[in-house]
């Protein structure tokens, strides 16, 4: 049986599986790259984002309840649609082999030095692929157990290291000039093109989403870039918090509990874990979905394929300067133009319909 989800739900899910992006990913490198304007890019690239989500709606709304490969498949051929299934099962991969090497990297760093490299990912990849398998009832109903619980954490280090940050380190502003934030905006602006994932989503709602629900989310998920951003600079300094691998990580290292309560950055673990498990799981479950589509009896074996090709980069032990740098030169800039070409050729499948000649000759082949 078919199970529909709500809006609510379905919000739940995206800022605990996307969130850790905006949280963990984007904020080393926009901070690498605009310095203490880095907050003033999150701002114009959220202006330009809400430009982008109203394109991203009207699919939407042209798909309807229709689930993203039949309506792909039906609008925009075959030639279109394994050109469009294979760029988001590329971008797909390569957002969930970051996280999971991003996660490990963590894990390692802060809190299981001796451990053997191996054990951290294969605990980790075997947790995130158990809850794929579940479905997406399971990841739905965890990110509601989970989501309120990492808010608080997170609005509670906020609140408790306001002692410790000094609000004049975001002025003055331009200092380099405006191509440092301009490279910002698409750092941003590339790191949230993961909200197409609502094309994969939408035909499990009880409802199509209306427009409202859309810049709800996005706000939202600007938010958990904004937030973390600022407190890495007025904590830490721009160069400082630059320098760090894990900045919004760090400001747990400021909390203190009364005068005797310290290095409570095991609750940060808990944050990064549910939502790190919440994003892999999610991306494993939409590769088998969008792979899978014609091949239903073989998701499973497409679930374990995918599971292992986004982890072998940290079996491997890629070394994590050259990942950040390969991350920082190519992924975010790549992920700009991909979601404007993929935005656009959507927006073409959807309202210029094909011609009936070419729909022939098609079936004909």
């Amino acid at each position: 049986m078919q199970v529909s989800f709500s809006r609510l739900q379905l919000i739940f899910l995206l800022l605990l599986s996307l969130g850790i992006s905006n949280h963990v990913l984007i904020i080393p490198h926009l901070l690498q790259e605009a310095g203490r304007d880095a907050w003033v890019s999150i701002l114009a690239a959220y202006v330009i984002l809400i430009g982008w989500s109203f394109f991203l709606y009207l699919i939407l709304k042209s798909m309807g309840i229709t689930p993203f490969n039949s309506w792909l498949e039906a609008k925009g051929g075959k030639i279109g649609y394994w050109i469009i299934v294979s760029g988001l099962t590329l971008y797909l991969l390569v957002a969930g082999t970051m996280i999971i090497f991003d996660t490990v990297k963590n894990i390692n760093i802060f809190f299981l030095p001796s451990t053997p490299n191996a054990v951290i990912i294969f605990s980790f990849i075997i947790l995130s692929f158990g809850a794929a398998r579940s479905g997406l009832k399971t990841l739905i109903y965890l990110s509601i157990l989970l989501l309120p619980i990492v808010w608080i954490l997170g609005i509670g280090v906020s609140f408790m290291t306001v002692k410790s940050k000094d609000y004049s380190m975001l002025y003055p502003l331009f200092t380099e000039g405006f191509t440092p934030d301009l490279r910002g905006i698409v750092i941003v602006f590339g790191g949230s093109i993961d909200l197409m994932i609502l094309l994969l989503l939408q035909h499990k709602l009880k409802k199509p989403l209306n427009y409202g629900t859309v810049a709800i989310l996005l706000t939202l998920l600007a938010g958990l870039i904004m937030g973390p951003t600022i407190g890495s600079i007025t904590a830490f300094g721009p160069f400082q918090a630059a320098n760090m691998r894990f900045p919004a990580f760090e400001q747990w290292r400021l909390v203190m509990i009364g005068n005797h309560i310290s290095h409570v950055d095991f609750l940060a673990a808990f944050q990064l874990m549910a939502g790190s498990v919440m994003r892999t799981a999610l991306i494993i479950f939409l590769a088998a979905e969008l792979i899978g589509y014609r091949m239903q009896k073989y998701k499973r074996a497409i679930m374990v394929v995918a599971t292992l090709i986004m982890a072998l980069p940290s079996i491997m032990q890629l070394s994590d300067i050259r990942a950040q740098k390969i991350i920082h030169s190519y992924f975010y800039g790549y992920s700009f133009w991909f979601g404007v070409m993929i935005t656009a050729a959507l927006l073409v499948i959807a309202y210029f319909p094909r011609k009936k000649a070419d729909i022939a000759n098609e079936n004909v082949t």
